[in-house]
């Protein structure tokens, strides 16, 4: 059984893990996004974008009640559009207990370099606000946010060549690192469309392997189908669910739901989180004038212990007017990460609105959620 720690080494390449800032003249920078269709960068993005997971669990946990949890890791790429660049990708990458939490979030790029083409990886470097924003965009490439070339650093590159199935390639040289002793490493991937190989390597400063040999060295994923859904409503609401978390116990009229959320702008911004407060969102559905209209029917068919995305237009969340209080400018899109871990029977709601008995009164009116 793999570890999850030698795992995590060695699938730098695939998940951009090395602390390497590569030349970044040797990659064509463009205002595009576009593949060109049927070249060999397309194909290799078309090869390399959906789920992935190892067909091997990387790690095995033991239950409360005996029972053994194998944990494999799961890989989302999409095809994304990123200013200053062309040919861009996003990728996650999680532990497949928790899809919603990844471990790594990186973006690829395809390019040519003296008639062969190269795949760099780059590391996101905008902070963990950013990168909880980004959460799922994996499954969202539509509604990927503005990004900027200037927000990458560049890790390593593969080099990769045509085979009769798909590409395979390797680094063309040894990239610095400082994972686990070693001071230079090296990777190498196959791929075919249905299965993706990795094997990578750590030296250290007399050109001994210190990690990736032996027969941990190569890892392999195969194709899966993804763990998500998407729905569009009419409004323009973008709701996706993790499908392994959906329970049989959904949200009806009247119910009490506490719902525990990070809200970000496109930018990354949190404007607000009830991690932070210690505490979550508690309400009776639907929440009607205790929240904005893209919350509220971004409820609608929560499940217990449901993990959801909401991408809520301006129209249905606070409009030209924003939320100053909040730091929402007007016409802002929102983006919500919620989580479902209790529903309950409401309690009376008392004449003056708030839910008697509880003190739960909403932290968020005139703030993110309720109505200025």
């Amino acid at each position: 059984m793999l570890t999850l720690r030698r795992f995590c080494i060695a699938t730098t390449v695939v998940l951009s893990g090395a602390a390497y800032a590569a030349s970044a003249g040797e990659a064509r920078e463009h205002s595009g996004s576009e593949l060109v269709s049927g070249s060999p960068i397309s194909q290799i993005a078309e090869q390399l974008s959906g789920t992935w997971m190892t067909t091997e669990p990387i790690e095995t946990r033991t239950n409360e009640d005996g029972s053994e949890l194998q944990i494999s890791m799961v890989m989302s790429v999409a095809p994304v559009s990123i200013e200053g660049m062309e040919n861009t990708l996003y990728a996650e990458s999680a532990r497949s207990n928790e899809l919603w939490a990844p471990f790594r979030q990186s973006i690829f790029q395809l390019y040519e370099y003296k008639g062969k083409v190269r795949l760099r990886t780059f590391h996101i470097a905008q902070g963990e606000d950013y990168l909880g924003m980004l959460i799922g965009m994996s499954a969202l490439p539509a509604h990927f946010p503005p990004m900027n070339r200037d927000s990458l650093i560049a890790t390593l590159d593969v080099e990769l060549d045509m085979n009769s199935s798909g590409f395979s390639g390797s680094t063309p040289y040894p990239y610095p690192t400082g994972v686990m002793g070693a001071v230079e490493m090296t990777s190498s991937m196959t791929f075919d469309g249905t299965t993706l190989t990795t094997s990578d390597r750590g030296y250290d400063a007399d050109g001994n392997i210190v990690w990736g040999a032996g027969q941990d060295a190569a890892y392999k994923f195969e194709r899966i189908d993804p763990f998500t859904t998407t729905t569009v409503k009419e409004n323009g609401l973008v709701i996706l669910d993790y499908t392994g978390t959906i329970s049989d116990t959904v949200v009806q009229e009247g119910d009490e739901m506490h719902v525990h959320y990070s809200g970000y702008l496109t930018n990354g911004a949190l404007f607000d989180s009830s991690y932070n407060r210690g505490q979550p969102f508690i309400f009776v559905y639907p929440p009607k004038t205790r929240a904005i209209v893209g919350w509220g029917d971004g409820m609608e068919d929560f499940s217990l212990n449901g993990r959801r995305k909401l991408i809520i237009p301006s129209d249905i969340g606070y409009g030209p007017g924003g939320n100053p209080r909040a730091n929402i400018p007007g016409d802002s899109t929102l983006i919500f990460n919620a989580f479902l871990p209790h529903i309950s029977n409401p309690v009376p709601v008392t004449e003056e609105g708030t839910d008697g008995g509880s003190g739960a009164v909403d932290p968020h009116a005139g703030h993110n959620h309720g109505e200025d």
